[in-house]
This record gives structure tokens, C-alpha cells and sequence, in this order.
């Protein structure tokens, strides 16, 4: 692993380092092991070390991501092996190597309510203001702005900063202070795009979940993406009463959450994705299936802000503002109702590559899937940086277990047909 990493390391003189591990969440569930979950520790150690050898003039190596609210940090550290990490550079200097929790506030689940931790720090450097504005490719969909949505966030908050004509995220200032910035996602089934990836990892430079719109609400024949034409409408009921009352009266939420709770027991619907569950009727909303027209233009802007946003904020740069680097994790893969639910799979895969498009079509030929079927990928032409889509799938440069190659997609193998998430099955498969 350490050799496979330092021959991808960029040369150049950097100072200051960050490491972008997927960090999305403490494991909850011995079918879903934190090993499948989250990205390698070793990897994140190797990397470290990596930098350390190569780059003698650092300053600084920062590891963060920003996980979901529901994530105990303490208990993700600890299950990790994280925690070792950080006793083991603790004090460092010349360079520092520190390990961040980046969410700008942290909130504690309380009988499905969120109190706010007043000593959460946040990202010690404070947050960035991105305008991306007429050049977001969500700009395309904003005629809809009322209805975007982040599950469980403030709607106000996320609508407030995208809508016609405005597009803002606000970015931990670590990130985009480095020089290099070194990404390391997961090999994994999502919900909503998928497959998660190098590029989808990108949602965790951004200090606020409520800034990241995830789908748009109804039906595709009433301009939405949160659901399928043919899903249940208890499901579609639920989500509505969820969203009216969750942050307004607790009696009355606590009330529908056990009414939800029998009616799920009498349809037979699952939300926990076992091998027993995939097969049966399964909870598909949120915008968590094929049709989801949203998220990945949301990603899309993410990945252009990490390449080409100044530390203090404003308006994107036209030139780099940092080197890029993408290292995926697919020693032990995720696959089923992923992200927060993955059945493990031994995949033993590494990929590194500067443009995250690559590495993201290249595991989704490794798990088994079409990359035109999935909107993440079929839309790559449409990136507003041409360089990172100036390639043909068949034709791309590959190095596969160390035999070079110029056929693309055609020299990689699918290693395991990976289980899509409920909502995917039948609509990403290779055929």
C-alpha cells in the first residue's frame, strides 16, 4: 500500500496538506462493520506517512471530514483505530498533523429531535462563503428552488442559499487552505447517486448539511425527484407529516413515530438493508433512487469549489487553486443500501488518480455497474471544467495490477456484482 501511494503523490513544494477521508458515520450495526463504512485507517496511516517522506517543507497535514449530525465522533474514533492516530501525533510539530471533526455545529438525537452541543469548536479556521450563483448546475432546476431539501435540515436554510440566481456553500477554511488536497473515499452503494466516490465524497468539505441539496420534493410528474411514480403512499404520507411536525411539536411527532412504526410492522417495509431486507419492500424516499436529478449537480459544484476556490471566499478563481489528488478505498467495499447500511465485500481494490472521474467510472466497472445509467457519471461532459472530462470511457490510460493500458472501462474488470441500493435495482447493472 505505502509503495501504491507514493507513486501517485504529485510532485511539488506544498506546505500545507489535507486528507479527506469519508468519515460519514459511527457504526450502529454488526452487519454493516465499521471496516465497510468508513475509509481505511491504514490507508489514512500510509497516506500520512506517505506525505511526511515526499514533502520535506510541510507545515501541516489536516484529517477531517464533516460527518453527519447523527455521528457520535467520540465512538467513530474509537471504532476506527482513529483514536491511536491521534495520540500518536499528538504534540507533533514540523509538521503538524491534526485530526478534525469539521462540522460547523454538532447536534445529539433526542427521541428523534436534535439539541445543539454549544461546545462543538468546528473547523478551528472558521468557514468560507462560496458564490457559484448562474454557474451551478443546479441553477438549471432552481425554477423549482421551494422544493429542494436536505432530509432532517432546516428547508428555510437550505432555500435561502439556493434558489434562482444564488448558489452559496460554505466550505471548512482548512480545506481550502491546503496546497494539496489528498481525498480518500469509500467504495460504496449510495442511495441517491448510486455509488459513492470520489466525487460524492466532496459533500464533506462543506461545514453545513443544510447547503447541499439533496433532492426536490413530489413526484417526477409534479416536477420532483423524492419519489418514484410507484411508491407506496404510506411512504409518501410519512414523509410529509415527518417534515411538517419533526421540528415543531415533539407529542406529536413522538405520536406518528409509533403509528409509522405499525404501519411498517402490517406493509412489510423495511428501512434496515439486510440480505434478508433487500428482497423485500423496501423504503425508497428522499430522493434515494435512480430518477434523483438533484444531488449530482450539487456534487458537481463541490468538485469544481475544490479545485478552484481562493481560502478567503467569493467567487470561483479561473485558475487552480490547488492540487488534487483522489485515493479510493476499496480493500473491504460497501455494497446494498449504502451509504449508511453496507454489506461488506472483500473487493481488495486500490485507485488513485488526479481526476476523480476516472476513479469513480473505474469503480463502478469494478462493482458491476453502467456508468450511463448512474446521472453522477453520465453527465461528466457537462462538468464546467473541460480538462477533467476530456476523455472517452474506452480510450483513458489504466494501470491494472500493474499492466498498462489505453482501453479504458474494456481493461477493467467487474470484480463482484455488487448489490445496488433498493431504489437502484434493476436500473444500474451492467446487462
Amino acid at each position: 500500500m505505502a509503495g501504491f501511494i507514493a507513486r501517485n503523490l504529485p510532485d511539488g513544494a506544498f506546505r500545507k496538506i489535507v486528507l479527506k477521508p469519508n468519515w460519514v458515520k459511527h457504526q450502529e450495526h454488526a452487519e454493516f462493520p465499521i471496516e465497510a463504512l468508513v475509509t481505511s485507517t491504514r490507508l489514512i496511516e500510509e497516506t500520512i506517512r506517505a506525505c511526511l517522506a515526499k514533502y520535506p517543507g510541510l507545515e501541516k497535514i489536516s484529517v477531517g471530514d464533516v460527518p453527519l449530525q447523527t455521528c457520535d465522533w467520540e465512538a467513530l474514533i474509537a471504532q476506527t483505530g482513529v483514536d491511536k492516530l491521534i495520540e500518536k501525533y499528538r504534540g507533533s510539530s514540523a509538521p503538524v498533523v491534526q485530526f478534525l471533526d469539521l462540522r460547523r455545529e454538532r447536534w445529539t438525537p433526542r427521541d428523534g429531535f436534535m439539541e445543539l452541543d454549544s461546545a462543538h469548536p468546528g473547523d478551528p479556521l472558521g468557514y468560507s462563503e462560496i458564490v457559484i450563483d448562474h454557474t451551478s448546475l443546479l441553477e438549471e432546476v432552481s425554477h423549482n428552488a421551494d422544493s429542494f431539501r436536505v432530509s432532517d435540515y432546516d428547508p428555510a436554510e437550505t432555500v435561502s442559499v439556493h434558489r434562482k440566481g444564488v448558489h452559496r456553500y460554505l466550505i471548512a477554511k482548512t480545506v481550502l487552505e491546503a496546497d494539496l488536497f489528498i481525498n480518500l473515499p469509500k467504495m460504496k452503494t449510495h442511495q441517491k447517486t448510486g455509488i459513492t466516490g470520489a466525487l460524492k465524497n466532496l459533500v464533506g468539505i462543506n461545514g453545513s448539511k443544510a447547503h447541499l441539496v439533496h433532492h426536490q420534493l413530489g413526484f417526477p410528474s409534479e416536477g420532483g425527484d423524492e419519489f418514484p411514480e410507484d411508491v407506496s403512499r404510506w411512504i409518501y404520507w410519512q414523509a410529509r407529516l415527518r417534515e411538517r411536525f419533526q421540528k415543531r411539536s415533539k407529542v406529536v411527532f413522538k405520536v406518528l413515530k409509533k403509528g409509522w412504526e405499525l404501519v411498517k410492522r402490517l406493509r412489510g417495509i423495511k428501512t434496515i438493508g439486510t440480505k434478508e431486507n433487500l428482497g423485500g419492500t423496501f423504503y425508497v424516499g428522499s430522493g434515494s433512487w435512480y430518477g434523483n436529478d438533484s444531488i449530482w449537480r450539487m456534487v458537481y459544484d463541490l468538485n469544481m469549489i475544490i479545485l478552484f476556490a481562493h481560502a478567503d471566499g467569493g467567487r470561483l478563481r479561473t485558475d487552480p487553486q490547488r492540487a488534487v489528488l483522489s485515493i479510493m478505498d476499496g480493500l473491504l467495499a460497501g455494497e446494498g443500501n449504502g451509504p449508511l447500511q453496507p454489506l461488506p465485500v472483500k473487493a481488495n481494490a486500490l485507485l488513485a488518480s488526479g481526476n476523480p472521474f476516472l476513479v469513480d467510472f473505474a469503480m463502478a466497472k469494478l462493482m458491476g455497474f453502467d456508468f450511463e445509467k448512474i446521472r453522477l457519471l453520465a453527465h461528466y461532459k457537462r462538468f464546467p471544467h473541460p480538462p477533467s472530462a476530456a476523455f472517452h470511457p474506452g480510450t483513458f490510460s489504466v494501470t491494472v495490477n500493474g499492466r498498462h493500458s489505453e482501453a479504458g472501462l474494456d481493461a477493467i474488470p467487474c470484480i463482484h456484482r455488487f448489490i445496488p441500493s433498493p431504489g437502484w435495482k434493476g436500473h444500474c447493472e451492467l446487462t
